[in-house]
């Protein structure tokens, strides 16, 4: 896919068209995508919708000439302004200045140890024209108050781990926009966020796609957003485009700046005052620093944005599914698991492979939290926090962004030291015992695998140690530990860039479990998946927990989920519990005002709140 120099196309021309595009595994096997034909026009918004593994992502990346590990481009031609996005001199003048990406995940756009400001900054200086300090500033500036940011001195110098999840995605849209790009390509842009900031971010992408009549890429795995800010839409199935044509939209989906065209390019109409959307969905006003009239933003919201009282920590990035968006859209693996094999889409039983020994049922466990204080730097991040979770039960800890839920996943699993109190765990018939069996279950499986390892080598090196004290073959364990989890012996030699997202999520649910732990404490382990295999790794958990005798605490934003899942609801806000009971009565009588809040946004997304 060479392509020398061309000329930019004008701009009745395409921004994007990709002919026939294929990728598949390096060194052979069944294409990822096959035969791609997309065309994206100036100022139209084009979305994606499609299972798990079924291509969205890789044909995203491709706008950009990037391939993930693993695979390679076998056809095909892209064009991004005229120019070849896999030729290095046209990815140079394409990247950042044409094109940018904005994706779920704001730690893959931001430098963790480079101040908010100077990550601007550089960026501004490769990609625009401005030379000089004070242009740079400035333009800088500019940047934050177009994403609702404050642009002061204080802000600019903060940390991407000073900040909260919704602020630090508008960071990296910030980023996105530095070069003023005539192509946005967002990859599920507020998966990450609560359903209280959906609305807020969804209306801010809406408006900057307005400004400049810009053209965008838009995968979501909501079909109501899509319905009101594309102009078409494609599915993909299996690595091919299936179908596509004008959306439908959704009467609780925000309009693309206030202004969403249908096919027929008709407005929806715009207030005059501040260019929201008439009627919009509450928390409009949320990252304008508002409390909307319909009482849809956060408790302690900040007028900056939706950082906590405090500052966020290090590492907290409330990464939560939008409960808007796991209603519609399903998806299956990339690939079919074979004969006898648990499928994606239907959960295992739990229990192991016939002819494998079981694991055995551990003592369950119950985790007490008791005055717990944790800081990141300066910031008092959990206050005189107090809980218990209950034995062989799961607990649901929901909150709005920057409440403290990492946080707290991180002090439960030992991988961060409150500045006072702590976690005490108790065992039937035993008494208090530290150092608890706990697990951690990341939010990001791709982080926690390395990209560059197999399968078979990321679960050889925990097992080793265990084969140690139990006498298993570390490589038969290997095998039953991924029947557990519903994956087929065929995946060990694969990569974790060749897997499906559920798969993936698989594979680190099974690195986990072969520490044998007592307790799993699961971050947001779902928000990077599209309903249906959300569902199925949500069942697989319950079925591993009663099959194992395990303690489950679920970090979430997805309330649906908190109440098919769990026993017990705890949530936070500004790092204190402010109400927690058995999940029937907290999700049906919520009694603290975060509570309804949080209820009140999730059913105004129409997100079916099951009876327990």
């Amino acid at each position: 896919m060479t392509g020398g120099a061309h000329e930019v196309l004008s701009v009745t021309d395409p921004v994007a068209e990709v002919a026939g595009l294929t990728l598949g595994p390096a060194g052979g096997g069944p294409p990822v995508l096959e035969d791609a034909r997309l065309r994206v026009r100036r100022g139209q918004v084009v979305g994606v919708v499609g299972r798990s593994g079924s291509g969205k992502s890789s044909l995203a990346y491709g706008l950009l000439g990037h391939v993930r590990p693993g695979l390679e481009a076998r056809a095909g031609t892209v064009r991004v302004a005229g120019l070849d996005p896999f030729d290095r001199a046209g990815a140079r003048r394409l990247r950042g200045r044409v094109v940018s990406y904005l994706g779920q995940d704001p730690a893959s756009s931001l430098n963790p140890a480079l101040r908010i400001g100077a990550q601007l900054a550089e960026a501004v200086r490769l990609r625009t024209s401005a030379g000089r300090g004070d242009d740079v500033r400035a333009r800088v500036g500019e940047l934050l108050l177009s994403v609702r940011l404050p642009a002061d001195r204080a802000f600019r110098r903060r940390l991407p781990g000073e900040l909260s999840g919704g602020q630090a995605q508008r960071v990296a849209l910030a980023l996105a926009l530095a070069g003023s790009p005539r192509l946005l390509v967002l990859d599920e842009p507020t998966s990450g966020l609560d359903t209280v900031l959906v609305a807020g971010m969804r209306t801010l992408l809406g408006e900057i796609l307005a400004v400049g009549n810009r053209s965008a890429l838009l995968i979501s795995h909501d079909p109501g957003w899509l319905g009101s800010v594309t102009d078409d839409v494609i599915r993909l199935e299996a690595g091919r485009i299936v179908g596509g044509g004008p959306p439908t939209a959704s009467p609780t989906a925000v309009p693309r700046g206030g202004g969403a065209r249908g096919a027929s390019g008709g407005a929806v109409g715009r207030s005059a005052a501040g260019g929201l959307p008439v009627g919009g969905p509450p928390g409009l006003g949320l990252l304008a620093g508002e409390s909307s009239a319909a009482g849809c933003a956060p408790a302690g919201e900040s007028p900056a944005g939706d950082a906590p009282t405090g500052g966020s920590p290090a590492g907290e990035s409330p990464a939560g599914r939008s409960a808007g968006g796991e209603a519609h859209a399903r998806e299956v693996p990339a690939r079919e698991p074979s004969a006898g094999s648990p499928s994606m889409g239907e959960p295992p039983t739990g229990k192991p492979p016939a002819g494998e020994p079981s694991i055995g049922k551990p003592p369950v466990a119950e985790l007490a939290v008791r005055e717990l204080d944790a800081r990141y730097g300066r910031e008092l991040v959990l206050r005189g926090l107090s809980l218990t979770v209950p034995a062989g039960r799961c607990t649901a800890v929901v909150g709005p962004s920057g409440s403290g839920k990492t946080t707290l996943a991180r002090c439960l699993a030992g991988l961060h030291r409150p500045v006072r109190g702590g976690v005490e765990w108790r065992e039937p018939g035993a008494p208090h015992v530290g150092g608890a069996p706990v697990q951690l279950v990341p939010q990001d499986a791709r982080g926690a695998l390395n990209p560059r390892e197999s399968v078979r080598t990321s679960l050889l090196r925990p097992l080793t140690g265990v084969g140690r004290r139990t006498g298993r073959d570390p490589a038969r364990e290997a095998v039953r530990l991924l029947g557990l989890v519903g994956l087929d012996p065929d995946v060990l030699p694969r990569r974790p860039g060749e897997l499906s997202g559920g798969q993936r999520q698989r594979v680190a649910l099974a690195r986990t479990l072969a520490a044998r732990p007592r307790v799993l404490v699961c971050d947001e382990i779902t928000s990077a998946l599209d309903g249906e295999t959300a569902d199925a790794v949500l069942a697989l958990l319950d079925s591993l927990r009663r099959e194992l005798g395990l303690t489950v605490v679920m970090v979430t934003h997805d309330l649906a989920a908190a109440a098919r899942h769990a026993e017990h609801v705890v949530v936070l806000d500004a790092g204190r519990a402010v109400e927690s009971g058995p999940a029937g009565r907290v999700l049906a009588a919520p009694e603290h005002p975060v509570t309804r809040e949080l209820l009140a946004c999730a059913h105004h997304f129409a997100v079916p709140m099951p009876e327990r």
